[in-house]
């Protein structure tokens, strides 16, 4: 009886110790892994290794073994797991994001190691995660100090590696600058960098006067810099120039399409002066504000002559005995199409009164007139006037003819004027209009562009149609 006690108890022990998972067996979950796992074992190298006693470290995210200045929502969820375990651990100093408000600690900024997860796909199923540690002065990687983990990410990881974000460390780079509407972090990243230059002179003591000749953007972040360098470098301002000794000043230069790059300045007012200049700056997105007109090539030698509207009589294409007709003349044999950019109602093309469906091309010879009818009623002799305007929203119904000697361009031409919508009777047809047109006129514009040597246009604009 014994016996069988003991092993029912050597069983039951058995069992358990089998059901006790491996303390060195990796998570089968991602985030388990980085919590259980790498966290604590980076803690207690970090925490006890004599190399790392004194030196500051950064937990970033790597791309090609680089910090990576964006990166999947995924990948900087892993990284906030390790930066908040290690960052209250006494004896390490971490690199960390300073919060706006925060005290400046100009210790931080010079970072001695990074310490970066990667992620890369294995196949079509699998990642591989890898954690290294890079020395910046010796750029080599430090061993003994490298963790991986394999395998499939859960669906809502997957999510998450597909949202692209920049990293909130790297805010200010050109590979990620501010929105335009961040001036508050903005003002607060110059700020800083300017403080902690203003704490390595040793000089004198700046008193500073906030220059008022920017733009309204740039008075405002000037005066957001100001504010939080008194509050990081308990520097002195003042309104009066008599007592000031250095000046604060912004400037935004454009550096390529949509991003510029914004300087801030402290600067002696004094040109013999002792103070040094200080400079900071950070990179800004800024919105490409769509032009409300484009500018439409034309070849240097003239296709067309002249245009003008008048009152034709008898003319086939009519639908009464008169009616007003564009009227051009051409120096050089062309093909011409004619459009009408109605006021309120977008952009078509004009076709005679059997509505063909495809753009009504005309042949037009050299020192020949052409006249097409207009579907409207009887102008006023006052109410036309000869444009070079290419406008998403004219103040006035405009009329366009456009001649091309080339019929390989006129082709091209026809093909991107069938996109427009065709008016062909005297009601009024909906045309293309807002970001339609916007992005119609963007290729139109590169087209006549292409083909500018031989293509011309000729346009009028007329008031009170209706």
């Amino acid at each position: 009886m014994r016996l069988l006690r003991w092993l029912i108890t050597l069983s039951l022990t058995l069992a358990t110790l089998l059901a006790l998972p491996d303390a060195h067996a990796k998570p089968r979950d991602a985030e388990t892994w980085v919590s259980i796992q790498v966290a604590p074992a980076l803690v207690r190298h970090l925490a006890q290794h004599p190399r790392f006693k004194g030196e500051t470290i950064r937990i970033v995210v790597f791309s090609d073994d680089r910090p990576a200045a964006y990166s999947s929502a995924f990948a900087l969820s892993l990284r906030d797991r390790l930066s908040a375990a290690v960052f209250d651990t006494p004896g390490i100093r971490m690199a960390a994001q300073q919060e706006p408000g925060a005290r400046v600690d100009c210790t931080l900024d010079a970072v001695d190691y990074f310490i970066g997860l990667q992620i890369s796909r294995v196949d079509e199923r699998d990642v591989r995660i890898d954690l290294r540690t890079l020395d910046l002065e010796d750029q080599t990687w430090v061993t003994g100090l490298d963790f991986t983990w394999q395998g499939e990410l859960t669906p809502g990881q997957v999510r998450l590696m597909e949202d692209s974000r920049a990293d909130p460390y790297f805010r200010g780079h050109r590979a990620a600058p501010f929105d335009e509407s961040q001036t508050d972090l903005l003002a607060a990243s110059l700020a800083r960098e300017l403080a902690c230059a203003s704490m390595r002179q040793t000089a004198g003591e700046f008193v500073v006067l906030v220059s008022d000749d920017g733009d309204k953007l740039q008075q405002g972040t000037t005066d957001l810099v100001g504010n939080n360098l008194a509050w990081f470098a308990r520097l002195q301002f003042t309104d009066d120039p008599t007592r000031a000794n250095a000046v604060l000043r912004s400037e935004a230069h454009a550096v390529d399409k949509g991003l510029q790059q914004y300087w801030a300045t402290l600067a002696p007012i004094e040109a013999d002066s002792d103070l040094p200049t200080l400079n900071a700056s950070a990179y800004v997105r800024v919105a490409e504000h769509q032009a409300d007109k484009f500018e439409v090539p034309r070849g240097e030698q003239t296709v067309l002559s002249s245009a003008q509207l008048i009152q034709a009589s008898g003319h086939s294409g009519c639908r009464t005995n008169g009616c007003p007709a564009m009227r051009i003349e051409a120096e050089r044999d062309a093909v011409v199409f004619f459009l009408n950019h109605q006021k309120s109602h977008g952009l078509v093309r004009l076709s005679g009164i059997d509505c063909r469906n495809r753009p009504e091309a005309r042949v037009l010879r050299a020192r020949e007139s052409l006249s097409m009818p207009l579907p409207v009623g009887v102008l006023s002799p006052d109410s036309t006037t000869s444009t070079d305007d290419w406008s998403l929203a004219p103040k006035g119904d405009t009329y366009y003819a456009l001649a091309i000697s080339n019929s390989e361009a006129a082709h091209v031409v026809s093909r991107l004027l069938q996109q427009l919508p065709q008016r062909c009777t005297t009601a009024v047809r909906f045309g293309l209009q807002d970001e339609s047109l916007k992005t119609w006129m963007t290729e139109f514009t590169r087209t006549m562009d292409q083909w500018r040597d031989h293509v011309d246009w000729r346009a009028i604009q007329v008031r009170n149609v209706y």
